[in-house]
């Protein structure tokens, strides 16, 4: 006999592997071509993490895990003189516009996230 919940569950692939997924093409890519910054890699891994996932026992947990990677990522490519490329006109550095562009893609997560929570 099966017991009724309020969750469902999607069948989708783990928030990890799109996460990952996502950050090693970006790695790849910005360790390929280190003069060129990738604006755009730190902004989607979250995003892709919370948007590519249909965990909704756990909603908030792709966006947290999208962000911490993401922030893993900019860290090696910033130890490893990967992040070297030219930064948006308002930014000081290429590392402080990706950690901004991480923050603001894991914000628009979180609100992915919070729309999933709220459609149970």
């Amino acid at each position: 006999m099966t017991t009724p919940t309020s969750h469902r569950r999607e069948a989708r692939s783990h928030p990890l592997v799109w996460a990952l997924g996502t950050s090693l093409v970006w790695f790849i890519a910005a360790a390929i071509r280190t003069e060129t910054t990738l604006h755009l890699g730190p902004l989607l891994v979250p995003i892709v993490a919370a948007s590519m996932t249909g965990d909704t026992d756990h909603p908030y947990r792709p966006a947290l895990v999208g962000t911490a990677i993401g922030a893993a990522v900019i860290a090696l490519l910033d130890a490893t003189g990967n992040l070297a490329g030219p930064a948006l006109e308002p930014f000081s550095s290429v590392l402080v516009e990706s950690l901004v562009l991480l923050v603001i893609g894991g914000l628009i997560a979180l609100v992915i996230a919070a729309t999933r929570s709220g459609s149970r």
